[in-house]
């Protein structure tokens, strides 16, 4: 039965309001992508790319329109790839304009849905705005690039007042001040170290004028763009006429340096505040895979505490037939000092399994040429997980009975049949129909004929197992495929849900609609044919209903 236009409304209005919540963009074209046609797309697009839904539902090119030229042909190069080489998945990078002059970077996650040919039928994307992390690595490559240091005079007075009589123009990479400004106010910069450090900064500073000794000092500096680094400072004293003194000196960025010197004493203590901040799961794995720091996150995220999972391998939280896999490709990556992002399941404390995104990055030590431990940055995907299998069900399965839609039905029923060639086992194929379905919808309309659909996916639901194959394939015309069920097996199984839906009544305001059903039965043969067995199946049901109708007909044997 196909779905009327109003509802068809309201189902679209629906998706677009549990979608609206989600983080991601999600939209479906097919196999042209954006050169195509577009099946769908989420409300939360038109944000994202300052263009109304509608017009991109008429016009979809405009949204390629929207990409740089380079990222643009990389994107359709890679997906081409992907659908070329069999692919299911393939994860787009790329960046675009919006109709609103906006620079943005795309994160686009793509399912690619194959007929039983392989033949690509739709595309099923994720957008998502990775702007922000885009800025932040660019921020810290040109960090990392540049190496930032200053050099520096710096004068305390007989008063105790401290001043900057020259600075180098590398401060403005290292502590974010123009060296004019902190000439002009050294109080600015001396007020940015870290609360907890100021008090050894200065203790240092009286005891190398007092001795003129060297001055050096290891502090943490608040940077006025929001960041935190270390700074490692050193200075050479000298006594001036007036009774002064004058350090010559050099100040540099140390903050890697710190954070792997750190790490290696438990720098969870010092840190624990920032981390404690962050939503991911942050953890440290030892060369052999061991816990030797996890974040306060990890109990939200997976139930154990901190001090559970210390000096327990990460394998043991992994599925059996996942964990050799996931070991050995983290193993690999890291031995290459190459950054590693898995998709995995861990086990929760409570015995269930979760869906994890694993940002992994190891680091290998300069005098061993080996790596020593690897951080991982955890996200919970579990969420967009089941999203993904939510729009697989949606595909393949028919929203009023739950059962199977026909295509999926079919690749379901090919499959046991192609396994029980391989390996012998009996398979019984029960077809059956609604009697007299169409005088049901002409009587009282097609509301009550799909409250009676309705009631018979229910009580099939109910009634068999859970790997038994439950499809329809027709209006009213439905399918069972019994694996490990010989003939009079399945004529049991029939029968007890014809008794149940002879003894079913529907609801129909005010009125109790009653309804029958008639089935037909074939066990498959050796070698036979998925046609074969449906024909037998076919003319058990016809039989059936000639012979009067509810009521359960075995089909012959054609031998």
């Amino acid at each position: 039965m196909s779905m009327s236009p109003s509802l068809l409304k309201h189902s679209m209005a629906t998706l677009d309001k549990l979608l609206q919540a989600a983080p991601v963009v999600i939209y479906a074209t097919n196999v042209d992508w954006w050169q195509g046609q577009l099946h769908y797309a989420c409300q939360s697009i038109e944000p994202l790319a300052g263009l109304d839904r509608d017009v991109l539902q008429a016009e979809p090119e405009r949204w390629l329109a929207l990409l740089t030229e380079e990222t643009r042909y990389g994107a359709l190069t890679r997906l081409q790839h992907a659908i070329d080489t069999g692919s299911e998945r393939v994860s787009l990078n790329y960046t675009l304009q919006t109709s609103q002059g906006e620079w943005r970077h795309i994160q686009d996650d793509i399912n690619l849905h194959r007929d039983e040919s392989g033949k690509v039928t739709e595309l099923v994307g994720s957008l998502i705005d990775v702007t922000k992390r885009q800025s932040l690595l660019g921020r810290f490559k040109e960090l990392s690039d540049q190496l930032p240091g200053a050099l520096y005079q710096c004068r305390l007075s007989t008063k105790g007042r401290l001043t900057f009589p020259l600075v180098s123009s590398g401060a403005k990479r290292l502590f974010g001040m123009s060296p004019a400004t902190l000439v002009e106010s050294a109080e600015e910069a001396i007020g940015r170290v870290h609360p907890e450090d100021i008090e050894t900064l200065w203790r240092n500073i009286q005891r190398s004028a007092l001795r003129l000794s060297v001055w050096r000092c290891e502090f943490r500096y608040r940077h006025p763009h929001g960041h935190q680094l270390w700074v490692s400072g050193h200075a050479t004293p000298q006594q001036e006429a007036g009774g002064s003194v004058l350090w010559h000196g050099f100040c540099e960025d140390i903050t890697l340096h710190k954070q792997a010197q750190l790490a290696l004493i438990e720098s969870e203590r010092r840190y624990r505040f920032i981390i404690e901040q962050v939503s991911d799961l942050i953890m440290l794995f030892d060369s052999d895979g061991v816990c030797r720091f996890a974040s306060p996150s990890v109990e939200a995220m997976l139930g154990y505490t901190a001090e559970d999972l210390y000096g327990r391998a990460l394998i043991e939280l992994l599925p059996p037939d996942d964990a050799p896999r996931v070991q050995r490709r983290l193993h690999e990556a890291s031995c290459q000092g190459k950054a590693l992002q898995l998709e995995l399941r861990a086990r929760h404390s409570q015995g269930h399994y979760v869906w994890l995104e694993i940002s992994c990055s190891p680091y290998v030590s300069p005098q061993t040429n080996r790596y020593e431990w690897i951080l991982g940055v955890v996200r919970d995907v579990t969420a967009r997980k089941l999203r993904e299998l939510k729009l697989h069900e949606m595909s393949t399965t028919d929203s009023l009975t739950g059962a199977l839609n026909r295509r999926a039905f079919m690749d379901c029923i090919e499959a046991e049949i192609g396994a029980a060639d391989a390996m012998p086992s009996r398979l019984s194929l029960v077809i059956f129909d609604i009697d007299n379905f169409k005088a049901i919808n002409d009587t009282y309309g097609h509301a009550a004929g799909d409250l009676v659909l309705a009631s018979l996916g229910d009580i099939c639901r109910r009634t068999l197992r859970s790997h038994d194959i439950f499809g329809r394939i027709g209006g009213e015309e439905f399918a069972l495929m019994l694996s490990g069920h010989a003939l009079h097996e399945a004529a049991k199984l029939a029968e007890r849900l014809r008794l149940e839906f002879e003894e079913t009544q529907v609801e129909f305001y005010g009125q109790w609609l009653n309804f029958t059903v008639s089935f037909g039965i074939a066990e498959r043969h050796d070698t036979e044919t998925l046609e074969a067995l449906m024909h037998r199946a076919d003319m058990g049901l016809y039989a059936a209903k000639r012979g009067g109708r509810n009521r359960v007909h075995q089909a012959l044997s054609d031998r």
